[in-house]
């Protein structure tokens, strides 16, 4: 399947991480849907299916576990990356809730590798 047709929802307050991302996964063929906010993404969560979502642990209004519980109830078949400045160990992740994690600064290959991955995967 052509990766255009693979939506990634990017859930990120920081403005310049999300633009890079935002843009590394445009050069990368991927349909991007950038939001800033837990709220803007449960907002697009509702209207649409994504098939990957990066999010960020810490947003400013809603706590990004609470999105990442909203997206696996309505769509259990997404791809979850937690995006963190925080080791793992100190994160209280649910079973099954994520697929993976990044630690902040992000490897951005890595990040590529891993969707490309996920996605063949998944499909």
């Amino acid at each position: 399947m052509a990766r255009e047709d693979v939506t990634v929802l990017v859930v990120e307050d920081e403005k310049l991480l999300n633009w890079s991302l935002s843009s590394s996964l445009t050069k990368w063929g991927f349909d991007v849907r950038p939001v800033f906010t837990g709220t803007d993404a449960l907002d697009q969560i509702e209207k649409s299916g994504f098939d990957v979502v990066l999010l960020d642990y810490r947003l400013p209004d809603v706590d990004g576990l609470a999105v990442a519980r909203m997206v696996r109830k309505r769509q259990p078949q997404a791809v979850i990356f937690l995006l963190t400045a925080f080791q793992l160990n100190e994160l209280s992740v649910d079973t099954g809730l994520i697929d993976s994690y990044f630690n902040k600064p992000l490897d951005f290959k890595q990040l590529h590798h891993a969707l490309q991955q996920s996605i063949t995967l998944r499909r």
